[in-house]
């Protein structure tokens, strides 16, 4: 793995909330969510959804997403910190556990929801990764050189 694809994985797995993009499944206009999210055994991002989600509706129809992860500085300009927005498609899981496991495990407040029928666990399934870190410190990397898959 580069050291970018490391430092990439890092700041995924260091953070628990992103933006997550999707197709709106009425306007068919790209729709941003804030989203938590937990990294499963691999460090890709699962996320609990519920089925009356604007997102979780518009994955339904198209499961193309992205999730954009940033660190924010502690002062001054955001742009200053890394980003990395992981491109792929959203997968379903339903109440899977080791999904579960993870995903309370960062986000315990949510064991009462996560039981109701209308919640689901998904998983983003990267294809291209593309990171900023600084100025003139851009990439495009393929999922494999961050996550291995």
């Amino acid at each position: 793995m580069s050291e970018v694809g490391k430092s990439v994985k890092s700041l995924v797995s260091s953070q628990k909330h992103g933006v997550l993009a999707v197709t709106d499944r009425q306007t068919h206009i790209p729709y941003g969510a804030l989203v938590n999210y937990a990294c499963d055994h691999k460090g890709l991002p699962i996320f609990l959804f519920s089925a009356l989600a604007r997102h979780t509706q518009a994955l339904t129809l198209d499961p193309a997403a992205s999730l954009l992860v940033s660190e924010l500085p502690s002062h001054g300009d955001v742009l200053t910190g890394m980003r990395t927005s992981i491109m792929g498609q959203c997968v379903r899981l339903g109440q899977d556990q080791a999904a579960k496991d993870a995903y309370l495990a960062l986000h315990p407040y949510a064991a009462g929801y996560a039981e109701f029928g209308d919640f689901s666990f998904w998983r983003l399934e990267p294809t291209l990764i593309h990171t900023v870190a600084g100025f003139g410190r851009i990439a495009t990397l393929p999922a494999a050189e961050v996550f291995g898959v």
